[in-house]
């Protein structure tokens, strides 16, 4: 008898699981996402762009979250997982279509429709995947069922913003990213637990989005660049781009990702989850944001090039986008118990440098990122020296988050 070439069997993961192909393809749709972010920010000029932008990237952050604690208890490449994984791909790349058109778009037309239908078919396909591979785990499966009651209201919330005109659209989908982190927080404390299997797996996922994120900053100045005849100017402010990424690859992947999992693997079992949600799903979001704003900046710089003008906003978002990561990181030093007070350093420089970079040359911010980020990476020791911190859950006694 021929073997099974396909069964439904959810393949439960331990803690020498790594991270699955599957995993990184899945991955992979998020550049063009945060490409299509980058370029909203870049190109409006405004705040509410810069607010617009945070927005989807958030929502965008929720369902990537969702999928990465599915496949650290489950094999997203085998049986059912893997069928989620698919759907839920090709569901995130629908999402980065539509980026462009969802802020202008009508009430109740295609691209803020689309969106929120995108959104509800990943939640719940997810869902689903996750009820079955939990079937004999009574307590996962209690807390997968309350965040799921905790997602539909926020679904609707998309849906509404979708409906209404494109003035009121922010306010409805920011709500849905605040009943996001509210809710699941609140869930996460008080409810029957999450499980983390493997803490290499789980720091291994963000690592490897902390990358994409950093090439998306490379590929969004090329891009810009590519549509202008190449000048001295030109070249130096693409370079300059590529040592920004550097920048910020340096202290995160140093100190910042060594140290966390290096905390995540010595902690006892059932501090597991407390560490991965606190240092991981909700603290990598502003670490994120801070990467992109950066990245926005760089682009900015170079359309603020091509058409011979200074821009004020090139450097503003290089400088906020260097505090919020700066600032991101030394917490995250901090609760990993590690040296953090460089990194606290460089992002009092960078909130500061949002008053009077402005002022100066977008080049001068993109040299002050390189410079000081690469500094403090380098003056900054990756050991640690205390127990990590992490709000302890209610549920403790099975690794419940």
């Amino acid at each position: 008898m021929s073997p099974r070439r396909w069964s439904l069997t959810a393949h439960i993961t331990d803690e020498d699981h790594r991270v699955t192909t599957m995993e990184l393809l899945f991955d992979v749709v998020y550049v063009y996402a945060f490409i299509q972010v980058t370029s909203w920010i870049a190109s409006e000029h405004s705040w509410r762009a810069v607010a617009e932008g945070l927005v989807v990237l958030a929502v965008l952050w929720w369902v990537w979250i969702a999928w990465t604690w599915l496949g650290n208890v489950m094999r997203a490449d085998r049986g059912l997982p893997l069928a989620g994984f698919i759907i839920a791909m090709v569901a995130v790349f629908g999402i980065a279509l539509t980026i462009r058109g969802i802020w202008e778009a009508d009430g109740g037309s295609f691209a803020p429709m689309a969106f929120a239908a995108f959104y509800v078919v990943i939640r719940v396909v997810h869902g689903a995947v996750y009820l079955w591979g939990a079937r004999e785990d009574r307590k996962l499966r209690r807390q997968i069922m309350l965040t799921t009651a905790a997602w539909l209201p926020a679904a609707l919330l998309l849906f509404v913003g979708a409906l209404l005109p494109p003035d009121q659209r922010l306010w409805w989908w920011a709500g849905t990213v605040a009943l996001d982190v509210v809710a699941t927080w609140i869930l996460s404390v008080r409810g029957p637990g999450w499980r983390v299997q493997s803490g290499s797996h789980f720091a291994e996922r963000f690592d490897l989005l902390v990358i994409l994120a950093l090439g998306e900053s490379v590929l969004a100045v090329g891009i810009a660049a590519a549509k202008i005849d190449p000048t001295p100017e030109l070249v130096a402010l693409g370079l300059l781009g590529v040592l920004v990424a550097v920048a910020l690859w340096w202290p995160y992947f140093k100190d910042v990702g060594p140290s966390l999992e290096e905390a995540l693997e010595e902690a006892e079992p059932r501090r597991k989850a407390d560490i991965a949600r606190d240092s991981y799903t909700y603290l990598h979001l502003p670490l994120l944001m801070g990467i992109i704003l950066v990245a926005a900046g760089n682009e900015e710089a170079v359309i603020a090039l091509e058409n011979e003008e200074a821009s004020e906003a090139a450097a503003l978002l290089i400088s906020a986008g260097a505090a919020l990561f700066a600032a991101t990181a030394a917490v995250l030093m901090r609760l990993a118990g590690a040296t953090w007070h460089w990194l606290a350093g460089s992002a009092a420089f960078f909130a500061l440098g949002t008053l009077w970079l402005p002022l100066l040359d977008p080049t001068v911010a993109v040299a002050a990122a390189v410079v000081v980020l690469a500094f403090v990476g380098w003056l900054t020791p990756a050991t640690r020296h205390r127990e990590p911190v992490a709000v302890e859950a209610d549920a403790h006694g099975e690794g419940a988050a």
